[in-house]
């Protein structure tokens, strides 16, 4: 537990009433740009979200001078709350830089976001249904590894595809709805050999000890 007297954690809050002056100023600053549009939400929730992770932080601190009580959660909060903040942040001044003033912002941000965490997402779901895949492997669970294994090959096609096609029409977009909803019941099932499998080596642990 860090040596903090009172003084010192009430200094702690210098930095996040100065961050929140500065937050204000460019705010306003952009305002009339970015003209209430999303990005304008995004801009203040990252602002907010790093302001609240310091101020946790400097609350953690006060606590600490006040009563010994050490909530080091209250410490740990900030990385994940001004990482966000920061990334947020990051995002949403990249894309007011990047927005043309000759198109609606809604569509822009709608169509920025697709194209920005697109990759995120098919990298996420490439990369978890693996180690879905593997965990199956090592617990010699064939269904499971089967439908994982078609789960991965579904939702990779279908990322490949959407990054190049807007489905506007109905057709398509049933269609579309129609095979996320197949690749997820993969999913699915594949959890429910794993849990299968799971429940009947538990209940063979506990007859058999």
């Amino acid at each position: 537990m860090p040596e903090v007297t009172l003084s010192l954690a009430v200094y702690d809050y210098l930095p996040m009433l100065i961050w929140g002056a500065g937050s204000y100023f460019l705010i306003d600053a952009i305002r009339k740009d970015i003209n209430g549009g999303f990005f304008y939400y995004t801009l203040i929730l990252s602002l907010g979200l790093v302001w609240i992770g310091g101020f946790l932080k400097a609350t953690w601190k006060l606590l600490i001078a006040i009563s010994d009580a050490n909530l080091i959660l209250l410490s740990d909060m900030q990385f994940p709350l001004m990482g966000a903040g920061f990334c947020l942040l990051f995002i949403s001044l990249l894309a007011f830089l990047l927005q043309k003033k000759d198109i609606q912002k809604k569509n822009f941000a709608i169509g920025f976001f697709k194209k920005l965490f697109l990759p995120v997402m098919v990298i996420g779901s490439i990369g978890s249904t693996i180690c879905l895949i593997i965990i199956a492997k090592r617990r010699k669970v064939l269904p499971a590894l089967i439908f994982y294994s078609i789960f991965l090959v579904v939702s990779t096609s279908m990322g490949f595809i959407g990054s190049r096609i807007v489905a506007t029409s109905y057709k398509v977009i049933f269609i579309e709805q129609t095979i996320n909803c197949s690749s997820t019941l993969m999913w699915a099932l594949g959890s429910f050999f794993l849990w299968k499998n799971h429940r009947a080596s538990s209940t063979f642990k506990s007859q058999h000890p």
